[in-house]
């Protein structure tokens, strides 16, 4: 089969197709034949290197988490599901990964794809879905949002930012959300109250907000922590800006936590309920060939990130 694997962490440039056999499947596991794969930051941290503190590899390893297929074997210890069965979910960051025409899935990581979706869409949900779910409804690490509070979330037009304003209306919140301005109707449909970032005034008019869920990179952390009360709740989703900001913040009781939800896999079949019932629309921005693996990935870095992107492995 092919699989998309990296041979070691100089980048890209470590990156290559190769031709492999097709894994067996374990007795608790999914064999699915891979559709499609959604394309993550962690992605192109791992061929950096960027993530060795935390998942350790065996190399050359297989890339990419996300994934939308049929099943093609069925564990003998597994019940629930069945040969032909359409399913997605997310592979666990040690494992091999989904940029694959095959991979196997421990049946707890895979749910029923919903008829109404594309293996693109779904493909595009799992990473940002836990992410999202574990930012906003977390009692340790999130916001703890509740029916009737006002947050803001910062960067809603991107991956992560899109989903968590669904589920967050989904919960009964007012949402507020950031965007530059070319993503603010997107914002819109979505359900959130559109702010520029980029103009002076977006703030002027904000008044007290209950939490501030953050998937950009933190930079005015400090500005977002203003606006919020005291009890309230900042949430991030790549770390806190700088040493002693959660201190610091905390002397004006609001907390600072860290979400990222890389283990919400006990979560995901409460996630794909939500997503079977229609809460979530897949936004979907951008879509490759496997060959063009390179181009996914490097898009990434481009800036100013709307939604997902996805490679397709099987037409």
């Amino acid at each position: 089969m092919r699989a998309v694997r990296f041979h070691d962490y100089s980048g890209l440039t470590g990156v290559r197709i190769d031709h492999i056999p097709t894994p067996p499947v374990d007795p608790g596991a999914l064999l699915v034949r891979v559709h499609a794969a959604g394309v993550n930051p962690f992605d192109r941290y791992a061929v950096e290197g960027y993530v060795n503190a935390f998942v350790s590899f065996t190399l050359p390893a297989v890339l990419g988490r996300d994934f939308s297929g049929v099943v093609e074997a069925v564990g003998k210890e597994v019940a629930g599901f069945r040969t032909g069965d359409a399913v997605f979910g997310q592979a666990a960051a040690d494992a091999e990964g989904t940029f694959a025409d095959y991979v196997t899935i421990p049946c707890d990581r895979a749910a029923r794809k919903p008829e109404k979706l594309s293996h693109i869409e779904a493909a595009s949900l799992p990473n940002v879905l836990m992410a999202a779910w574990d930012g906003l409804f977390s009692t340790a690490r999130g916001l703890d949002v509740q029916p009737g509070q006002t947050i803001l979330i910062n960067g809603a037009a991107g991956g992560i930012g899109s989903v968590a304003v669904q589920l967050a209306r989904w919960r009964g919140a007012r949402v507020i959300g950031t965007a530059s301005a070319g993503n603010l109707d997107l914002v819109r449909q979505l359900g959130a109250e559109p702010r520029d970032y980029a103009a002076s005034d977006w703030l002027d008019d904000l008044g007290q907000i209950d939490g501030v869920l953050d998937s950009a990179d933190g930079s005015n952390a400090d500005t977002l922590c203003e606006k919020v009360r005291s009890g309230g709740r900042y949430v991030a989703l790549r770390g806190l800006p700088s040493a002693g900001f959660a201190e610091r913040w905390a002397a004006k009781d609001i907390a600072c936590r860290v979400a990222s939800g890389p283990d919400s896999a006990g979560a995901w079949p409460d996630m794909a309920k939500v997503v079977a019932e229609g809460t979530i629309r897949p936004v979907v921005t951008a879509i490759y060939p496997l060959e063009q693996f390179g181009d996914a990935l490097a898009a990434l870095g481009s800036g100013h990130a709307r939604g997902k992107t996805v490679l397709v492995v099987r037409d």
